[in-house]
């Protein structure tokens, strides 16, 4: 048995190395299960909390029964334990779906999924410190040093693995490389520590055979995982690539049959964009033209969010002398719009980064904003919901620009605290402001865009009808328009809380929303793409 030290300072610092790259890729591999969202690292976090919790204390627990009995053996079977839960969570992550039904909320489901894929992992991995510490400390006058040189080692490799992981390893070799990758650093670590405890007389044949033999396993749940998932007959999936924000996938489904051939963009498990072959008129995406109803042709265009850069080609036929340009957090998103939605035949211009930060930084000067990002589910991101990013967005606007921004919400009922939080801070920045809403009842939870004019001249409901019914011959635009003042039993729009940056609980405000919405969306999601 090698009886120096360095070896039980590695296995602490893979250790904590291990547990963080899991839970960092945890997030990624639940969202095209559930969706990426406050819920989904709430749930990734507090499952791996719970995990490492109750490991710990089965972990001291079994280092004072088995240590000084089997010795560094006790650590290497835990350590092929941790190896084979971890990769475990390759084949479980293909099927958990399947516990998922119509009656579960987006809160249920994440810890559900979340516990399925990553409590026993984080349990057993939690199990490993107090094992390798019970081996290393032997010195009782000294017992506070040892552990404060072990506990920083530990999350010395937690950072490593936050880092590897973050910058490197989801870009390079995606979710599955990365957990196959700390299921061997397992395995490679319960090699050491159990060869260490072979005597003399078994031989090298019989270390290797055991090796071959755990490599095999893995290498047949692998197998198993990557060929047994399902996918839907009437789907047709053109693209599926995991990307630096997204696991993204193209799919030709017949989601509206009346429509042609539909194809839809997913981007982890929310559909982000769907392109029919024939004119729908039933998409927010069709309001382009309304915007000719406040100024001439907008000659400069800004679009934050790109998805299948639908709404952008469709301000590209509609004002073909414009200056389009689109911010896109996600730079994988332009060549899939290029290889499956015709992108290239458009002149779009594309800035890859967050759009508060490259709006910020914008020299010019535009007619037209448009705020069309979301989060892999239905809630936009909170930074771009925020009175002080309104007031940027005014400051990048010339005299008579207008900025919308589309969002799911409700007009009325349960669910309209988003709808009425987001007018109303609307209001704080554009008190010249107008509604258009794409669903049939006021309590629909629906597409809503809502517009803020920079300049005073307030066109009355009426006016803007009889604008919109001049550029749209079937009356589609001038349908969506909302009365304002007739919401809530006329009593008009009901004040909402002003989002700000230091307070804007968006997610909160979206819970009731995801509960009414994931529910029916999901049978859908698994049915065309699971």
């Amino acid at each position: 048995m090698v009886s120096s030290t360095w070896q039980y300072y590695l296995a602490t610092f893979l250790s904590g190395f291990c547990l963080m790259t899991v839970e960092i890729i945890s997030s990624r591999i639940v969202a095209p299960i559930i969706g990426s969202s406050i819920f989904t690292w709430t749930a990734v976090i507090g499952i791996t909390l719970l995990g490492l919790s109750a490991g710990s204390l089965l972990g001291g627990e079994l280092a004072d029964r088995y240590i000084k009995v089997y010795g560094q053996k006790a650590l290497a079977l835990a350590m092929l334990a941790a190896s084979f839960s971890v990769y475990l969570i390759l084949p479980l992550s293909k099927h958990v779906g399947a516990i998922l039904n119509g009656s579960l909320s987006v809160v249920a489901a994440s810890i559900l999924v979340c516990a399925t894929l990553f409590l026993v992992p984080a349990l057993v991995m939690g199990a490993l410190p107090p094992m390798i510490f019970k081996l290393y400390a032997k010195d009782i006058q000294h017992i506070g040093e040892a552990y404060g040189l072990f506990s920083s080692i530990w999350s010395l490799g937690s950072i490593v693995g936050v880092f590897l992981t973050g910058f490197y390893f989801i870009t390079t070799i995606g979710s599955s490389g990365t957990v196959s990758a700390v299921a061997l650093v397992l395995l490679a670590l319960f090699y050491f520590f159990y060869c260490n405890n072979l005597t003399r007389h078994e031989s090298d044949f019989r270390r290797q055979v055991q090796f071959l033999l755990i490599v095999s396993v893995l290498v047949l749940l692998f197998s198993y995982s990557t060929t047994h998932a399902k996918r839907a007959p009437l789907a047709r999936v053109l693209f599926s690539e995991e990307t630096a924000y997204y696991d993204a996938k193209v799919v030709d489904y017949e989601l509206f049959p009346e429509y042609g051939r539909n194809r839809i963009l997913f981007l982890d498990i929310d559909a982000h964009s769907v392109q029919t072959e024939k004119p729908s008129k039933q998409f927010y995406t069709d309001i382009y033209p309304a915007f000719s109803a406040f100024m001439p042709a907008p000659k400069d265009i800004y679009v934050i969010g790109a998805g299948a850069y639908t709404l952008p080609i469709n301000f590209r036929k509609q004002y073909p002398t414009a200056h389009i340009t689109v911010s896109e957090i996600d730079p994988a998103l332009e060549e899939i719009g290029r290889t499956y939605f015709n992108l290239g035949a458009y002149d779009i211009r594309t800035e890859v980064g967050d759009a508060r930060v490259s709006l910020r930084a914008a020299s010019g000067k535009y007619d037209l904003i448009f705020g069309d990002a979301y989060n892999s589910f239905i809630s936009v991101p909170w930074h771009l919901l925020t009175k002080e990013f309104l007031t940027e967005t005014a400051d990048a606007l010339n005299p008579d620009g207008v900025y919308a921004i589309n969002f799911i919400g409700s007009l009325e009922g349960t669910n309209a605290e988003m709808f009425e939080s987001v007018y109303s801070t609307m209001q704080t920045v554009f008190p010249n402001s107008y509604v258009f809403a794409f669903g049939n009842t006021p309590e629909e939870v629906q597409n809503i865009t809502v517009l803020g004019v920079k300049n005073t001249q307030v066109l009355s409901r009426e006016e803007l009808i009889r604008r919109l019914d001049a550029l749209d011959a079937t009356h589609f635009l001038s349908s969506l328009v909302v009365d304002t003042k007739g919401l809530n039993d006329h009593t008009g729009i009901r004040a909402g809380l002003v989002l700000t940056d230091d307070f804007a609980p968006v997610e909160r405000m979206m819970a009731g929303l995801m509960h009414e919405y994931f529910p029916k969306y999901l049978p859908l999601y698994a049915e065309v793409v699971s």
